[in-house]
C-alpha cells in the first residue's frame, strides 16, 4: 500500500504543478468579472433619478403655482378668498421646497440661492392672512406674483441649461462605464478562453504522460514476461535433459544386463527388467504429456469441452491406469456419492487426477496405501487424494503449485515440478481448483474441486 502511494505521488505532484500555474489566470478572470459587476451596479445607481433632486420639475411646479396665484388674485368676482389663500399657501410651499435639502444645495451650486430667498421674502409680505383679501390686497398680490414670474422664468432657464449639461456629463460617464464594463467582460471571456485552452493543453500533456507511463509499464511487463519465459525454457531444458536422461539410462542398464546374461537369461530376469523398463517408459510418457500440455496451455491452445459427466466411471478408468503403471501399489477408493456428476472436460479431469495420484504414489511408502475419496460439498464435487508421505513444510506450502518448484524434502524422488501446477491450471480452466492440506511427517491431502452439474454459478474455490 505504501509503495502504491509513493508511486502515485509524482503523478499527483505533476497534476498540481500543471494546474497550479492557472491560479493567477483564474484570479485575474474572476477579478475582471467582479469589477464589471461593481461598475454595472454603479451605473444602475447613477441612472436612478429622484424626484426631489430634479430641479427642473420643482422650479416648473413653483412657476405654475405662482401663475395660478396671480390668476386667482386677478379674478375678483369668480375667485373666493379661500381659494386665494390656498393658492398663496401652495406658492409659498413650492418656494420653501426650493430652499430645503438637495434643492437648496443645487441653488447654492449655481449661485441663485439668495435670489430665491428674496423672492420668498417678497411673497411673504403679501400674506392674505395679514393683508386681507380685499380688492386692494388682491391687486398688490397680483402685482407681486406677476413681478415674480420673470425671475422664476430665468431660474427655470438656468436650471434647464444646467440639467442638460449634467445629463450630457452623465451620459459621457455612462458611456465610459459601459466601455469599461465591456472591456472587463471581454477580458474575463478572453481569460476564460485562455484558461480553457491551458486546461486542455495540460490535460493533453497529462494524458500523453499517462499513455507514456502505461506504455512503459506494458513494456516492463512484456520484458518481465520475456524474462520469465526465458527462465522457464532454461528450467524446462534442464528438467528435460535430467528427467529424460534418467529413465533412458535405466532402460539402457536393464537391457545391458539382459544382454550380458546371454543364453542364461530366465523368465524371472525378463519379468524384472520388463517392470523396470515399463516404469521408466511410463515416467518418460507422463513427462512428455505434461510438457506438451503445459506448452499448449501457455499458448492458449487448450479449449475445454465441458459437459455433464458422471465421475464414477471416470475415476475407475483413472484408477485402472494408475494400477497398471504401479501394479504393486494399493489405492483405496471411497465414494460418499458414487452418482456424483460434474460439469467438466473428462480428458482434462483425467490428466489432473492422474497427476495427483502419481504424486501421492511417488511420495508414499510402497507398503502404505493411497486413498481417493469422492464426495460433494456445496456447488462442487471433490476428488481428494491422501498420501502417507513426508508432508510439505508450512513455509513451502504456498509455493507448491509453482512450476519447477519442489519442496526440500522431495528432491530425493524424481520429478519435474510441473505435475501439480498443471493439475491446478487444468482444474481452474474448467471452473474448479486444486487445494492442498499437509501435515509434516504424516502426509498431504490434495483435493480436485469441480463444478457440480446443475449449478448456475461456476467459480474457483479458494
Amino acid at each position: 500500500m505504501i509503495a502504491r502511494l509513493r508511486a502515485l505521488l509524482p503523478q499527483r505532484r505533476s497534476i498540481l504543478v500543471a494546474y497550479g500555474s492557472l491560479i493567477p489566470l483564474i484570479l485575474v478572470s474572476f477579478g475582471l468579472l467582479i469589477f464589471a459587476l461593481t461598475q454595472t451596479s454603479s451605473l444602475e445607481r447613477d441612472m436612478r433619478i429622484s424626484a426631489t433632486e430634479n430641479m427642473l420639475w420643482v422650479v416648473s411646479q413653483t412657476q405654475m403655482e405662482v401663475l395660478l396665484l396671480a390668476n386667482a388674485a386677478a379674478d375678483l368676482e369668480g375667485t373666493s378668498a379661500t381659494t386665494v389663500e390656498h393658492r398663496y399657501d401652495m406658492a409659498i410651499s413650492r418656494l420653501n421646497l426650493l430652499l430645503q435639502g438637495p434643492q437648496q444645495r443645487y441653488l447654492q451650486e449655481i449661485g441663485r440661492a439668495g435670489d430665491v430667498r428674496s423672492l420668498h421674502a417678497r411673497l411673504l409680505e403679501q400674506d392674505p392672512l395679514q393683508k386681507g383679501t380685499g380688492p386692494a390686497a388682491r391687486a398688490a398680490l397680483f402685482q407681486e406674483a406677476m413681478a415674480l414670474q420673470p425671475e422664476i422664468n430665468r431660474l427655470a432657464g438656468e436650471v434647464m441649461t444646467q440639467e442638460w449639461s449634467t445629463a450630457a456629463a452623465r451620459l459621457d460617464d455612462y458611456r465610459r462605464i459601459q466601455r469599461t464594463v465591456i472591456l472587463a467582460v471581454v477580458g474575463a471571456l478572453l481569460g476564460t478562453a485562455l484558461m480553457s485552452w491551458a486546461l486542455m493543453r495540460n490535460q493533453r500533456r497529462l494524458h500523453a504522460g499517462e499513455l507514456a507511463r502505461l506504455r512503459a509499464s506494458r513494456l516492463q511487463s512484456l520484458l518481465e514476461r520475456e524474462r520469465q519465459t526465458s527462465a522457464w525454457y532454461r528450467d524446462f531444458a534442464a528438467m528435460i535433459s535430467h528427467q529424460v536422461r534418467t529413465p533412458l539410462a535405466v532402460i539402457d542398464s536393464a537391457m545391458q544386463r539382459l544382454v550380458r546374461k546371454g543364453e542364461g537369461i530366465t523368465a524371472t530376469d525378463v519379468a524384472e527388467r520388463q517392470t523396470i523398463v515399463r516404469n521408466a517408459v511410463e515416467r518418460v510418457t507422463r513427462l512428455v504429456d505434461t510438457a506438451l500440455l503445459t506448452g499448449r496451455l501457455d499458448n492458449r491452445q487448450i479449449e475445454p469441452q465441458p459437459a455433464v459427466q458422471a465421475l464414477g466411471p471416470l475415476v475407475e478408468q483413472t484408477l485402472d491406469e494408475a494400477r497398471q503403471a504401479h501394479p504393486n501399489r494399493h489405492i483405496e477408493l471411497s465414494a460418499a456419492n458414487p452418482e456424483a456428476r460434474a460439469h467438466c472436460d473428462p480428458a482434462l479431469v483425467g490428466h489432473s487426477l492422474g497427476n495427483l495420484l502419481s504424486n501421492a504414489l511417488k511420495y508414499s511408502a510402497e507398503d502404505t496405501p493411497v486413498e481417493l475419496r469422492l464426495f460433494t460439498q456445496g456447488n462442487y464435487v471433490a476428488l481428494a487424494v491422501a498420501d502417507r508421505g513426508p508432508g510439505i513444510p508450512p513455509a513451502e506450502l504456498e509455493r507448491i503449485f509453482e512450476r519447477f518448484y519442489r519442496a526440500e524434502n522431495a528432491t530425493s524422488q524424481p520429478g519435474s515440478g510441473l505435475g501439480l501446477a498443471l493439475a491446478r491450471d487444468l482444474a481452474r480452466l474448467q471452473g474448479g481448483d486444486v487445494t492442498v492440506e499437509s501435515w509434516p511427517g504424516s502426509g498431504s491431502l490434495f483435493t480436485l474441486w469441480l463444478p457440480r452439474a446443475g449449478t448456475s454459478e461456476i467459480r474457483s474455490k479458494r
